[in-house]
């Protein structure tokens, strides 16, 4: 039986905890640079930037900055860097990339049901949970030093266990909202069979990836284990988020303008990738 509260344990443990996220960069690092069609038309003025696009954009901008943070943060570091300040900054990218992309899904049901207040007002209150469950971890941790190093952050496993079933719970109700309000909404059968699909397979990705995490730092082995899945299941959040805005980003590959403007159907924007960018809401 393994003591997972020995010093040594936890030493080995915050190694494992390093080399995964220091993976989890490199796998973003790729995914970014081979997925950045978005941001390169913002840059070139080919896209105008709106409101819709800000989730996506930031969330994969935050998710960048708190992976290169933590890594920097668990190699030996000067000991003039104040750990607790530099582990409040990355909390908050880290978590708000978490937030934002749920958000990214949560656009289209909130135009979906713009007919219904009452349903977007539930919407509204669920995402303000959200954040608040998000950010709440903000300022409830501590530091573990590791061989010179940041370390990593002590969080209460109840927290982190919150996070990511509150997460999981969150974007269910958002395909669920999702698929209701389209089976009573006029749209082609492209975009349904686009959005099934996707969809489906984005909350599949994203239970699991919040799945296993939630189970192990519930058993609350120890504070490097309490945190060992959550850069992973940040990652693939996201990645699995912005890829299923980038779907519906090249949708005119298959429908044009005029017929998704006709259908009057509930997307943030669209725009063909990467030859020409434009938007209409």
């Amino acid at each position: 039986m393994v003591n997972w509260a020995d010093s040594d344990v936890i030493s080995k443990c915050s190694i494992i905890v390093e080399h995964t996220n220091f993976m989890c960069l490199g796998l973003y690092i790729w995914e970014y640079t081979r997925s950045w069609q978005v941001e390169l038309a913002f840059i070139c003025r080919r896209l105008q930037l709106r409101w819709p696009l800000l989730p996506y954009i930031a969330g994969r901008v935050l998710l960048l900055t708190s992976m290169v943070m933590i890594c920097w943060l668990s190699t030996p570091t000067s000991p003039n860097v104040d750990c607790h300040s530099a582990f409040l900054a990355f909390s908050f990218a880290g978590n708000a990339s978490i937030g934002c992309s749920s958000l990214n899904l949560t656009l289209r049901p909130f135009i979906i049901w713009r007919a219904f207040k009452y349903v977007r007002i539930f919407l509204v209150l669920a995402t303000i949970g959200h954040w608040i469950v998000l950010l709440r971890i903000m300022f409830d941790f501590s530091v573990m030093k590791v061989n010179g190093s940041c370390g990593f952050m002590v969080v209460n496993h109840t927290d982190m266990t919150a996070i990511f079933v509150y997460t999981m719970g969150y974007d269910i109700l958002i395909l669920a909202l999702t698929i209701i309000g389209l089976r009573n909404t006029p749209s082609s059968n492209g975009l349904w069979k686009l959005l099934r699909k996707q969809g489906i397979t984005y909350v599949l990705i994203t239970c699991l990836a919040n799945i296993i995490p939630a189970v192990v730092a519930s058993l609350n082995l120890n504070p490097a284990m309490n945190v060992i899945f959550a850069m992973p299941a940040s990652a693939v959040s996201t990645i699995a988020s912005s890829r299923i805005v980038v779907a519906f980003l090249d949708v005119q590959s298959s429908t044009s303008v005029e017929e998704a403007s006709s259908r009057d159907v509930p997307l943030t924007t669209i725009l063909t990738l990467p030859t020409a960018s434009y938007m209409d809401t």
